[in-house]
């Protein structure tokens, strides 16, 4: 049987913190090739940026995320970074206004008075003096990355080649003092910036209402007018302003927004609550214990949630505590109570009668902006010149708050997973075959289905055939799109229907177009996805693209176009998907490699993450080709079943996680089992994993990829 190996939270990181920049701006593999020999004593002290190594061109950039309340600014904020980090090796930090007011803040709709506005400046000046302090901050990358841009002075030569080049290279420093004495470029040129991996600084608020008067969260005109001023005019920095409004004017979208966060702080109000109770009984059995006095052993029941912490604590909230009223008012009923409505869009005109929008009449084209509208339904632009407002662009149009749900698996055992040879494109093993029959019985029943109602699902795996192979056995039956979003599966019968849809509201005539019922709650491990039990996926037709390409539309009378189709599970084949290229060492044991290659093997122990093999790739290779396909991903809102190698999942697994990528190789993706990560706008991701068998050895050779 499947078995469920819990559920792993993945909590938020502190929200104002740097990303973590990169300890060297060079893999560790190439450390080597920078040092003067007697055949190249003045070698290069940096190679170029690589592709993951590269950052943002060394460009220093503000982004300024502003709009309403409950629009998802923290939520972008934090996706953002998480994406120019990992993917461009940027170093991003965080300015979260609502951090800096220290005191009560001012309500809006009051005037400010003397003393609230010298607060105001206060907290300004603040933030401000943190923001240049980073955007300033050289470290010993940077001067690393600068070494070109000096003239080494080979030590301790050892042959008459090297003293030679060592005396030409002193009449050739004396010549250039005596004649141009600025041609290197100083460590406080401008041109200087350009050499590291660049810096991000991004600045919002989690509590909008609460900072709605400070500078920093540009809520007028004359706000983002001082902000940019600010940052322009000290030249020293160099850096870009970008102001990022998100925009959210579609009812449904906001109804989301408002249930999603509801439930996340009602989560929290009883992760709250039950470790304050927790915290009382072990201060009770510490008392009990001291006096003698035996504690029964089971755990006290915790109450009805009270308050919660402040969401800004979090990381993911907006500032206002829903719980007290949610803990009352919404249970598993997805809809919101009309008293909660009410209020929200109360605080919400309140708060946009004094808040002015980005103004597109012409006075405010000289600054750089994004409108974020319906998080991509329509995105405006203004002055967005360069690699990385363009790259910031197109991610933003992608992204989005509602729930996404991931599902990641390694292929099934393969042939050269038995002989612990690396790469390759071997077929399955017998066990690898069997691991394929058992998750086609588990896809249909635990994700066609999320949470009882039948939904649209994708599938992606990669070009080699031991991932191919793996998906084979999953249906993707062709199912009408009125089926969708209901709870017995079946569609909702219309006030005139053809024949084909009317026959298709009959079970039997369901099964015919691929529709199973939902599972039974309290099946989710013994019904449909035990691996034993009944013939595999005998409720589904499977229809393959090889044998017939699948309609569009299903036909009414008369041959008429009726009703729009979804084909589950579309297979959808991605090279980008593929395992990580072992160059002249495909098809060879990690011993064999060892035994033939000890310089190199001992090279990649050390740097795996940046080490490149003969003629193939690093992880910093994959990371090049992954990103593409992160857009894609993140713009999705049905879920994913991803098949594809440990490598790639590694990396993608450490993104989706929030993890950094020097973790990414030292990660065990387990064969045989499926991890199921699911995270949205209001909550940190979380974990599951289901092992499906069989048992198979997990010491094979791609574990040292």
């Amino acid at each position: 049987e499947p078995q469920r190996q819990g559920r792993r939270s993945m909590e938020p990181r502190p929200r104002v913190e740097s990303s973590g920049a990169l300890n060297d701006v060079y893999v560790k593999s190439q450390e080597h090739l920078l040092r003067p020999t007697s055949e190249n004593p003045l070698p290069t002290s940096v190679p170029p940026p690589s592709a993951g190594m590269a950052g943002l061109i060394g460009v220093r950039h503000v982004l300024i995320v502003i709009g309403l309340p409950e629009r998802g600014k923290c939520f972008i904020a934090q996706r953002l970074s998480k994406y120019l980090y990992f993917f461009h090796g940027a170093e991003v930090k965080l300015f979260d206004v609502a951090e800096y007011m220290g005191c009560q803040p001012v309500d809006i709709g009051h005037a400010a008075q003397p003393q609230d506005e010298c607060r105001i400046e206060a907290s300004a000046n603040t933030l401000t003096r943190d923001l240049k302090l980073f955007l300033n901050s050289s470290g010993e990358a940077a001067r690393r990355a600068g070494g070109n841009m000096t003239v080494p002075v080979p030590r301790n030569c050892q042959t008459a080649q090297a003293r030679a080049a060592e005396r030409a290279m002193a009449a050739a420093r004396e010549e250039i003092q005596n004649t141009e004495q600025h041609l290197l470029v100083d460590e406080a040129d401008r041109r200087r910036k350009n050499v590291d991996s660049g810096k991000v600084a991004i600045i919002f608020t989690s509590d909008g209402m609460g900072s709605f008067y400070e500078k920093w969260a540009c809520t007028s005109k004359e706000r983002r007018r001082w902000a940019a001023e600010t940052i322009q005019s000290d030249k020293r920095l160099g850096a870009k302003v970008i102001f990022i409004e998100v925009i959210v004017n579609s009812a449904k979208l906001m109804e989301q927004n408002l249930l999603s966060k509801i439930r996340h702080e009602r989560r929290l109000s009883r992760g709250a609550e039950a470790r304050e109770s927790r915290d009382s009984r072990q201060s009770r059995e510490g008392e009990e214990n001291a006096r003698g006095i035996a504690v029964p052993s089971s755990p006290a029941t915790p109450g009805r949630p009270t308050r919660a912490s402040s969401s800004r604590n979090h990381g993911y909230g907006s500032g206002y505590d829903w719980s007290a009223a949610a803990a009352e008012a919404l249970e598993e009923s997805d809809d919101i109570p009309p008293r909660l409505v009410r209020e929200f869009h109360a605080r919400v005109n309140r708060f946009a009668r004094v808040y002015v929008s980005l103004q597109e009449d012409g006075s405010e084209d000289d600054l750089s902006y994004i409108k974020l509208i319906n998080y991509g339904d329509k995105v405006v632009t203004n002055r967005m010149h360069g690699y990385l407002r363009m790259r910031i662009a197109q991610f933003l149009s992608v992204i989005h708050p509602t729930p996404h749900v991931i599902y990641l698996s390694r292929h099934g055992q393969s042939e050269y997973n038995v002989l612990g040879k690396l790469g390759g494109n071997p077929p399955l093993s017998p066990a690898g075959q069997e691991y394929a029959r058992r998750l086609a019985q588990w896809v249909p029943r635990h994700i066609f289905y999320q949470h009882g109602v039948l939904t649209k699902c994708r599938l992606w795996t990669s070009s080699l055939q031991r991932t191919i192979l793996t998906a084979t056995h999953i249906p993707h039956p062709i199912v009408p799109a009125s089926s969708f979003d209901s709870p017995d599966g079946l569609p909702s019968p219309p006030a005139k229907r053809s024949a084909p849809l009317e026959a298709a509201a009959t079970p039997l005539a369901a099964s015919r177009v691929g529709i199973s019922s939902p599972p039974r709650r309290g099946s989710h491990e013994t019904d449909a996805a035990t691996p034993s039990g009944g013939t595999p996926s005998h409720r589904f037709r499977s229809r393959q693209r090889s044998r017939q390409l699948p309609p569009r539309y299903l036909q009414g009378d008369e041959g008429v176009l009726n009703e729009p189709v979804w084909e589950q599970m579309s297979p959808r084949v991605y090279r980008n998907l593929d395992e990580i290229f072992a160059g002249e060492y495909e098809g060879m044991t990690y011993e064999e490699i060892q035994h033939s290659f000890p310089s190199e093997a001992k090279m990649r122990a050390t740097d795996k993450i940046g080490f490149r093999y003969p003629r193939g790739e690093s992880y910093l290779d994959i990371l090049a080709r992954l990103d593409p396909l992160v857009h894609e991903l993140e713009s999705y809102h049905e879920p994913l079943v991803i098949v594809s190698h440990q490598a790639v999942l590694r990396l993608l697994y450490c993104y989706l996680t929030g993890r950094t990528r020097a973790q990414a190789p030292k990660l065990s993706m387990p064969l045989h089992t499926v991890i199921r990560i699911t995270y949205d706008g209001w909550t940190p991701p979380t974990e599951e994993r289901f092992y499906l068998g069989p048992e198979c050895s997990q010491t094979d050779g791609q574990t040292h990829l």
